[in-house]
């Protein structure tokens, strides 16, 4: 997560990360399903419960408390991430912090190994050169400064489209069940499999979706689950401000005509408005499903979740930056087969994916529209990243070529 710029962590530099550690530390206590993981803000705020703190007369800010952290942000994961996230809470924050960073350079360099062999471009010098470009990746930059989960995220959805070309079901529905409580909208990829008929794994992923949720009921109890759910309705409208990287972000901003900062984000957005993100959201969903079904009829599965990874972070309601790490993906898939001739106009598809490489790849428009007091230019700077997101999924969506029916999947 982001948040707004007060109160940071007393010790290290993550921002997230102690959300993480003190929800490791609520799950292991004695009897941990009467201990609470979810607040609601302060005089019912929604934008609190995104951008803001914990109030700190909590048992959630006692813990961070003696464990050496002012108040964190609040956790908006599943409750079985903080039973996952237990093994954290036994060690002292800052070694829980480091091992942490580790775990991410090497889940993200596994990453970088997957997604290779799937653009069929694996050799050891593109490995390098490629993992020595992803290091210096904003968005993974920021995973590892804030303590996120986004190279996690981008590892087991490449895992679960690797398994899935191998048609390995139970294995791929796995990783992708995985993606979806770091981030509850890879849920939606299964429309790809629905339209795909690929039932076996359709029953797979309610199988871990099951049994995931039925471990966290089991441990961390039914209120903590409810709380969970009426979090994700309150949050379900997203909020606009320069941290909301979707077209939801967008909208608002358009709508507000500037980029509002914490004090004057309202605390509900208006129902109107949260109605046309939803029904806008829905209808790219279906249009790029419907798309896809007519053009890719060879049922070509990295070629449908290539676009999947780019259309769910536009969906979201919520999109930080550092999620878009999953936009590696993409990008390599563009570089790479451009270059293998798997695209039409490959100049305009060449010229897209530089431009989407040094947007996403870098932190220059965050940085130039703070210094900017005309509200629609700092809208556009904001809006630049999804708007190049979109632009790249549609280049993909229009101009790769298939290949023949006779010849092996990309």
């Amino acid at each position: 997560m982001g948040g707004i710029p007060s109160g940071r962590s007393s010790i290290g530099s993550a921002i997230d990360f102690p959300h993480y550690y003190v929800a490791a530390k609520v799950a292991g206590l004695p009897n941990p399903s009467q201990h609470l993981l979810y607040y609601n803000g302060r005089n019912n705020d929604d934008k609190e419960e995104v951008l803001d703190r914990i109030p700190p007369d909590t048992e959630w800010n006692r813990i961070a408390h003696q464990n050496g952290l002012t108040d964190t942000l609040h956790y908006s994961a599943p409750p079985i991430v903080a039973t996952l996230l237990i093994p954290f809470g036994k060690l002292p924050y800052q070694l829980a912090f480091m091992v942490w960073r580790i775990l991410a350079e090497i889940s993200f360099f596994a990453a970088i190994w997957i997604c290779l062999k799937l653009c069929h471009a694996f050799s050891p010098v593109t490995l390098l050169i490629c993992t020595l470009a992803g290091f210096a990746f904003e968005p993974f930059t920021l995973t590892l400064d804030k303590g996120q989960f986004g190279a996690l995220l981008l590892l087991t959805w490449l895992a679960s489209v690797l398994f899935a070309r191998k048609k390995q079901d139970v294995l791929s529905a796995l990783m992708l069940a995985l993606a979806t409580i770091i981030k509850l909208t890879p849920i939606l990829a299964v429309g790809v499999f629905v339209i795909r008929r690929r039932w076996k794994w359709l029953a797979a992923y309610v199988l871990w979706i099951t049994i995931l949720t039925g471990v966290g009921v089991w441990h961390l109890g039914v209120e903590n689950h409810r709380l969970y759910l009426a979090k994700l309705a309150k949050l379900s409208c997203g909020v606009p401000g320069p941290y909301n990287y979707s077209l939801n972000g967008i909208v608002q901003n358009v709508y507000y005509g500037n980029i509002l900062d914490y004090d004057h984000i309202p605390a509900q957005a208006p129902g109107g408005l949260c109605a046309f993100n939803k029904v806008l959201g829905l209808a790219a969903y279906l249009i790029v499903l419907l798309y896809l079904m007519k053009k890719n009829q060879r049922g070509d599965i990295v070629w449908d979740m290539v676009v999947m990874s780019l259309l769910i972070l536009l969906i979201a309601p919520f999109t930080w930056r550092h999620y878009y790490v999953l936009e590696v993906l993409p990008l390599m898939f563009t570089w790479f087969l451009v270059r293998a001739e798997r695209f039409s106009r490959p100049r305009w598809v060449l010229s897209v994916a530089i431009g989407c490489t040094l947007i996403a790849g870098t932190y220059y428009p965050d940085y130039l529209h703070p210094h900017f007091n005309n509200g629609p230019v700092k809208v556009f700077l904001v809006a630049l990243l999804p708007l190049s997101a979109l632009m790249l999924m549609a280049t993909i969506l229009f101009a790769y070529k298939p290949e023949p029916a006779t010849a092996g999947v990309p």
